[in-house]
């Protein structure tokens, strides 16, 4: 029983993802963190939006990571270290890699996304899952390391995949290292989901750097290091990397929570499940009435919404609706200390963008620390 004489609900938090950090600060700040218990496979979860910056050499581990034992002890939340692999919903138990069971009377999930590679393909680098990334990060330090010429392929030509080749171009190109980067996708020009100044700046940027630009290269297998798109092009290549799109962690189709057809957890316009009400999702394993892309800019607002709704479900009242922005402002790192701001369909590049990133990166850092 709690002081006020209700029953303790206590409140279980699969994943470390950006949502959850700010509900871990927001309720600690409440005192609400004694019935808290945050559940994650790494103490330490990455800032996704420091992750190029941390390729090219810009950021230390610990600066673009969060320690989320530490956050947890601050605000008086219990951390366990391991990896959810099943929800019984019925009878409100979370199974865990540990062998444990996990009682849970409201549940919150923002476990990320994996990735979505073509069909029959496993080899090459995964950008997802991040928190991995940089185990992953140091075969290609070690690749690089053999000396020779190398030819390093980035899959996906979305902003994290244009932002991996550049700053995959800031770590390995030059000091007499004979690195190709290759990148290449499906769709007609890099970014194709932003402005056309966007896009235009971004393939100005490739070839000033010396990146080759692929496009319309639909990627269906991987073989004796050789890439093969659908119309029957090749590519030869000493290592791939994937930023693909993503997908959703296979184990929650055997929940019994309504998921979309592409595996993420539905939820209204208040985070929480359509088929559970004490359960809620948030980042990229939710899947919004009003889509929206698998991007952090959107798990980092709706931290705030999921806090205040979390202590709203515990104190038996209507939960507040999160309202994702239509437009939103993207940041794309090139490679040579610079960056295009893109919103409302106009876009804008120089030093000054990069400078302005960095500050709006490092602030959202020191929030947790």
């Amino acid at each position: 029983m709690g002081k006020s004489g209700k029953t303790v609900r206590p409140v279980v938090l699969l994943g470390g993802g950006h949502a959850h950090v700010e509900v871990v600060r927001r309720l600690g700040q409440l005192g609400l963190g004694a019935q808290i218990t945050l559940v994650s496979p790494s103490r330490y979860a990455p800032y996704s939006g420091m992750l190029p910056g941390h390729i090219a050499g810009e950021y230390s581990f610990a600066d673009f990571h969060i320690d989320l034992a530490q956050l947890c002890a601050r605000n008086g939340v219990t951390f366990l270290e391991t990896s959810a692999t099943g929800i019984a919903p019925e009878r409100r138990e979370v199974s865990l890699e540990s062998g444990e069971d996990l009682t849970y009377g409201l549940l919150s999930i923002d476990i990320g996304s994996t990735p979505s590679l073509p069909e029959g393909i496993s080899a090459g680098i995964s950008v997802k899952p991040i928190a991995s990334f940089t185990d992953r990060l140091a075969r290609l330090d070690d690749l690089a390391a053999e000396g020779g010429p190398i030819h390093l392929a980035i899959v996906g030509q979305g902003v994290a995949g244009v932002e991996i080749a550049f700053a995959l171009s800031r770590r390995f190109v030059g000091g007499g290292r004979d690195i190709r980067i290759t990148l290449l996708g499906r769709a007609a020009g890099p970014v194709p989901e932003r402005s056309r100044r966007s896009r235009r700046l971004v393939e100005q940027a490739l070839q000033k750097e010396g990146i080759v630009h692929r496009p319309d290269f639909d990627v269906v297998a991987l073989q004796d290091n050789e890439l093969t798109a659908r119309d029957g092009q090749r590519l030869p290549i000493d290592e791939v990397i994937w930023t693909t799109s993503s997908g959703a962690p296979a184990w929650l189709r055997q929940t019994g929570l309504a998921l979309d057809a592409g595996g993420f957890i539905r939820v209204d316009e208040m985070l929480r499940s359509v088929s559970h009400p004490d359960i809620l999702a948030a980042g990229d394993v939710a899947s919004l009435q009003d889509p929206r892309p698998k991007a952090g800019v959107f798990a980092v607002r709706q931290g705030p919404v999921l806090a205040e709704n979390i202590h709203l479900c515990l104190m038996g009242k209507p939960l507040k609706a999160y309202r994702p922005q239509q437009f939103w402002l993207v940041l794309i790192s090139l490679a040579d200390e610079s960056a295009i701001a893109d919103k409302w369909g106009l876009a804008i590049s120089g030093s000054w963008v990069a400078r302005w990133k960095r500050r709006t990166d490092c602030r959202f850092m020191q929030r947790y620390r």
